[in-house]
Order: structure tokens, then sequence, then C-alpha cells
């Protein structure tokens, strides 16, 4: 009851890296069906039985072995970031374990629901089968609709089989998701019931056909294909040399901004068109209404850099915030600031989905109190507007800063509120809380499902490491590694783009996919009931 769900935890975590690059595709499906085993599920002529106290025990050891594993930088960070000692990082890192799969805990409880209403599920689900359809729908709508702290799904390992994605467009991981999960429950429903679920088999070869007989391509038409010579920026700035530049210190001020001129001025082989420095790269606060009044107070590092180099500049800092609730709470947005080629600020982006327990806490309106007691946060303002920026030779593109990337709902938001359709994105980051971890890694895999689910380039510059552009096919440029300093001069190419059918609808397709296999299934069970 308790060892399993432990065990399947830890495969869970290994469909995602952990140890470099490298992730272990089925080890979702098999972690998943090994929690899934002791749940009763009420198939037909199953006597498993246990109470909603057991199950959750069970749902806590599989979060546990998922959490040691795949979060294992979790205590790191806390003590980095939050300034949190040992052990209390550790215990911590643990007690995350509680909140780090919510989706679970919700299933267990409207699973738990179902069962005490007496509700006659076998009117509607009549076979080991229909049950897991229904099931794996559940948790695929769980899965993409509850808040969750780190959104790694089960439908992202499917990006091991890129390019050979062409679904995803349409359905995004959502269809992959209730892929894997089917497959976990066909698992269980053997194990319990000896009989093989036929139709999850051929509907996953289904998928896997498809995705091949489709493969994601780069550009279809090159008349419209934009391109632009661009330089990603990786300072590999420490923590300590941040945090005291920020403070004011003169001489680790003079060493950031000297590590940024240095590698923007650098000499390129091909004149440059964007520079993209990574999130808070600049260390001082600045105030951007005043600054788009004022060209003349745009900070001297930043006009040096665009006028020696003649390329537009796009980086991350820390804007005044409108209003003063204390000295100390949401007086600073966490923003994206773009210099134009003639020496102005054209627009910013304020982050807008800010990371829990390290930019904000998530308890709404008792942020404000317990700002008085919990003191090592940042406590950003958070943004209210999504932006959309505009170069000189008229190349459209939007901003996500760290975090935000990794939430598929909150970027289709984005990219469906804007004017028009960006050519491609940026994200700006700063891993460099996480130390040498498996969370770089970890950040990038999560980011590609954008790239891939929107048909969008992604620009990736961080502070320690990966730096890149991420390509629409799953693909990936040139990368600087982790904890490299350096600079990337890469040819970005975005061709003209509308929204793919899974960024206007989203999980609306599957729903259509769900209801034609719950429908048919059951025509034909009442077909065969007749016949016989």
């Amino acid at each position: 009851l308790y060892l399993l769900p432990f065990i399947g935890g830890l495969l869970y975590a290994t469909g995602f890296p952990n140890s470099g690059e490298y992730y272990f595709f089925p080890g979702p499906i098999i972690g998943i069906a090994l929690w899934l085993n002791s749940v009763s599920l009420n198939y037909p002529n199953d006597r498993k039985v246990s109470r909603l106290g057991k199950e959750l025990l069970s749902l806590f050891c599989f979060s546990l072995g998922y959490c040691l594993l795949g979060y294992y930088w979790i205590p790191y960070t806390l003590n980095e970031f939050g300034s949190i000692p040992f052990p209390l990082d550790q215990l911590l890192g643990i007690l995350f374990s509680l909140i780090i799969v919510p989706q679970y805990i919700l299933f267990l409880i409207i699973h738990t629901l179902v069962k005490k209403l007496r509700f006659k599920t076998s009117y509607f689900v009549s076979s080991a089968t229909h049950r897991n359809i229904v099931i794996a729908f559940l948790l695929t709508l769980l899965e993409y609709y509850t808040p969750q702290q780190f959104p790694a799904h089960m439908g992202h390992p499917w990006l091991f089989f890129a390019p050979y994605l062409g679904l995803a467009p349409i359905f995004g991981a959502p269809l992959f998701s209730f892929t894997g999960f089917w497959l976990s429950l066909s698992l269980v429903s053997f194990l319990r019931t000896k009989t093989l679920d036929f139709l999850a088999l051929a509907f996953t070869a289904t998928v896997v056909i498809a995705n091949f007989a489709i493969p994601l391509t780069l550009w279809t038409s090159p008349d419209q294909i934009e391109t632009n010579y661009i330089r990603l920026v990786q300072p590999n700035i420490g923590n300590f040399l941040k945090i005291s530049s920020e403070d004011g210190d003169y001489k680790s001020l003079d060493k950031v901004l000297k590590l940024y001129t240095d590698l923007s001025t650098a000499p390129s082989e091909k004149p440059l068109d964007l520079i993209f420095w990574p999130e808070t790269a600049y260390p001082r606060l600045l105030n951007s209404r005043i600054i788009k009044k004022n060209k003349n107070m745009i900070p001297a590092l930043m006009r040096d850099t665009v006028y020696q180099t003649q390329a537009e500049l796009l980086t991350g800092g820390y804007d005044r915030a409108s209003s003063f609730n204390s000295l100390s709470f949401e007086t600073e947005y966490n923003t994206a600031f773009f210099i134009s080629a003639d020496l102005g600020l054209t627009q910013t982006y304020h982050k807008m989905k800010l990371i829990p327990f390290g930019e904000s806490l998530p308890f709404g309106p008792f942020n404000a109190y317990l700002s008085q007691f919990i003191q090592n946060i940042s406590y950003f303002a958070s943004g209210k507007e999504y932006s959309l920026f505009k170069t000189r030779k008229g190349t459209l593109f939007s901003a996500a800063i760290c975090y935000e990337i990794l939430f598929s709902r909150f970027i289709a938001d984005y990219l469906n509120g804007v004017k028009d359709q960006p050519d491609f994105l940026v994200n700006l980051t700063n891993d460099s809380w996480y130390g040498d971890t498996a969370e770089p890694f970890q950040h990038q895999f999560l980011a590609k499902w954008r790239a891939v689910e929107f048909q969008i380039p992604i620009v990736r510059t961080t502070n320690t490491g990966v730096s890149s552009i991420l390509l629409a096919n799953g693909g990936e440029s040139k990368r600087l590694a982790p904890f490299v300093e350096g600079k990337l001069d890469l040819e970005l190419i975005s061709p003209e783009r509308k929204g793919t059918p899974f960024q206007r609808l989203g999980i609306l397709n599957l729903f259509i996919i769900f209801l034609i296999l719950f429908g048919g299934l059951r025509l034909f069970r009442k077909k065969k009931i007749r016949t016989i």
C-alpha cells in the first residue's frame, strides 16, 4: 500500500531530466500505475476497498518519492534563496511533498465523494475499459486546471519523440497525458481483473502513428520568414555577487556592469539586430514611467551597449511600482525593458506569475500581513498587462519571465491577449538559485513544450544557463551550458505565424476525442447486448 507508491513516485520523477538531460520516457506511466494500484477504483468484479485516509497516505508516499528524486534541489534553493538553514531546509523540502501534486489529492476526494453518494457509475461505466477512459480523462482535466507549483505533467516525457509530435499543436500536452494515464490504468485493470485493455493499446498506437505521419517542421512558406541576428549574453554571475551589486556595493556593481559591457560589445561576425540579457540583469532599481518620458534617464550601460553595437536590447531588471503598500511589500516589478535603436524605452513587461515562497506568497489577501514576519522573500508586485514588443525591422515578440514559461494556459492567454501574433517568445531567466542541479535542464525541458504547442521559437537567455533558442519542432540551437560565462550569436529564423488550434481552443479538442471514445464504446456495448 505504501512502498509501491513510493517507488512509483521515484519512477515518475525519472520521466524528467534528473542527471544532466537524460530521462526515462516510460517512468511516469509505470509510476502512476504503481500508485493507482493502491486506490479502490471500482472495477467490475474488483473487491479492492480502501479508505480515503489510507489512499491519501499512499499518495503522500508517491509524492515523497517524486519530490525526493525530482525536486531534490528544493532544499538547496530554500537555503540559497530564502536563507533557511540546515536541517530546516531539508524538512521543508520534504513538506513540499504535501503540495507537489494537488491534482491527485483532488482526484481522491472526488472519487471518494462519488462512492459516498452511491452514484450508480455502472450505468455509465460498464467495463474496465470504460472506467479507464473516464478516470484518465478526469486525471487529465485535473492536471490541466489545478494550480500547481511545478507543472511537470504526465504527457511531457513524450517530448522524447520530437520532432514526431505532429498532434501537439492541435491537442497540446494534454493528449499525451490522457494517453499516458490510460496506459497506466490499463496496467492496473490487468493486475486487478486479468483482462487486457485492447482499446488503450490501439489508441496509443494510433497516437504514435499519427505523430510520426505528420512530423513537426520549422516552417512551410519561406517567403514569410524573418531573420534576425541575435546575441544571448550569459554572464554566469553568482548569487552573492548579484545580491552585493543590488545592495549597492561599488566593487560588485562595477564587476557586474563590466561583465555585461564586455560580453555585449564584443565583435560579431554579422551586424547584430537584437541583444538579450537575462532576468534581473540590471542590478539597480529603475522607473520606467520617468525613463519613457526622458531618454537621458536610460542607464549608461544600456545606452552605451545599444550605441556601440547598433543593436536593440531586451534586458531584465527591477521597475518601481506606481503605488507603495509598505516600505517592502510589492514596491517593485520583475520587469523586461526594451531599449530601441534610437535609444528610447519603448515598452516594458511586468512579470505576472510570481514564484511562490520566492517572489511572493500564495495566500492572497493575507500576504501583506504575513510579509511582516516572513522577510526572506522579494514580494514583487504582479503585472497586469500582456506586452508585445516591435523591433525596428517590424518583428514582433513577447516576453515571459522565468517561471511563467512553464504554464501552457498562461502562455496561451498571453498569445491570445495581444493585438497581433508575436513571431517569437523570449524567456528571461535566472536559475542561479538552484545551483549545480537538474533544475536548469528541467526548466528548459518543460519550456520546449511551449515552443511545440504554440509553434513559436523561444529565445531563452539565462544568468547561469542553459541559454539557447528552442525550436518549434522540439529541437534546439547551439547552447551555452550551465555555469559558462559567454555570449552566443545566432540566427533567429521566425516564420509569420498564426495561433495553433491548441492555443485557440485549449483542451476543448481533447473533449471531442473523449466523447467519441466514450460514446462509441457505449454504443458498441449496447449493440453487442442487443445482439446477444
